[in-house]
């Protein structure tokens, strides 16, 4: 008899630490479950309050373009949450937007600032078809047209006279290698030599050589982007010495062929 009391004992026992047991679980799960409706209406509030609205919108590196040229693309962002902010979107949208620019970078500064960092195209050469003249960066794009009245902000870009057979429009992406390496040519030169030429153009041959005319209407052959500095340093003797020409060619560097 007394054996079978303390087993009902050890069962009442055990009964009452099951209900413990269960009774602490659901306390920590009511507990877990008011945790996180706090966090959710925490999160909704401060989402959804002025804390995080932008009000500071900051532009580097835009010397080309104004804030108004590009608002259209950066859209209404003061007073947006700064979590609706879509980066992709407004990087693409003023990559492809706006020619002169060739990268850009949105930084999110929180709670409420951002930063559009723009990398914009420099020009590298002026190239002409009969009386349009074009800007062109080192990559070959048309960055705009100018007119004559344009080159005095460009006097240190050199020209290709009649580089080519039709006309370009702003964005348009050209291919021709000599073009753009009559640029690079001129700007390897030095300042003395620089000072002589006038302009550059293509031959229309098949090969296309590049050459410079020089203010007294002397012709300096170059052809192609190869050796160009042992081609430059050769003019630079040849000139030294007062060389009387009206054409140098420099295709073969080795053995310069000077016409008077």
């Amino acid at each position: 008899m007394g054996k079978q009391k303390k087993v009902e004992n050890l069962i009442k026992v055990r009964k009452r630490k099951i209900l413990v047991r269960r009774f602490w679980l659901v306390m920590r799960i009511l507990l877990a479950v008011c945790f996180l409706v706090a966090a959710v209406l925490g999160l909704n509030y401060f989402y959804n309050s002025r804390y995080f609205e932008i009000k500071s919108l900051t532009l580097e590196g835009n010397t080309h373009y104004d804030e108004n040229s590009l608002g259209k693309f950066t859209g209404d962002i003061p007073g947006t949450n700064i979590f609706e902010v879509n980066k992709k979107d407004i990087e693409d949208s003023l990559g492809a937007g706006l020619v002169w620019v060739k990268s850009v970078e949105l930084r999110k500064i929180f709670p409420d600032s951002i930063v559009i960092m723009i990398q914009e195209r420099n020009p590298a050469l002026i190239a002409s078809y009969r009386n349009d003249y074009y800007l062109l960066d080192n990559e070959g794009l048309v960055l705009e047209k100018i007119s004559l009245d344009d080159f005095k902000n460009y006097g240190d870009l050199i020209l290709v006279r009649d580089a080519f057979d039709y006309k370009l429009d702003p964005g348009e992406a050209i291919a021709a290698k000599n073009i753009l390496s009559s640029g690079s040519i001129y700007n390897i030169m030095d300042k003395e030599v620089r000072a002589l030429i006038k302009e550059a153009g293509i031959e229309e041959n098949i090969a296309g050589d590049i050459f410079f005319m020089t203010y007294n209407n002397e012709k300096i052959i170059f052809g192609d982007s190869d050796e160009i500095i042992k081609k430059i340093e050769v003019l630079k003797l040849l000139l030294k010495q007062e060389t009387k020409y009206n054409i140098i060619d420099l295709r073969n560097p080795e053995n310069p062929v000077v016409k008077e």
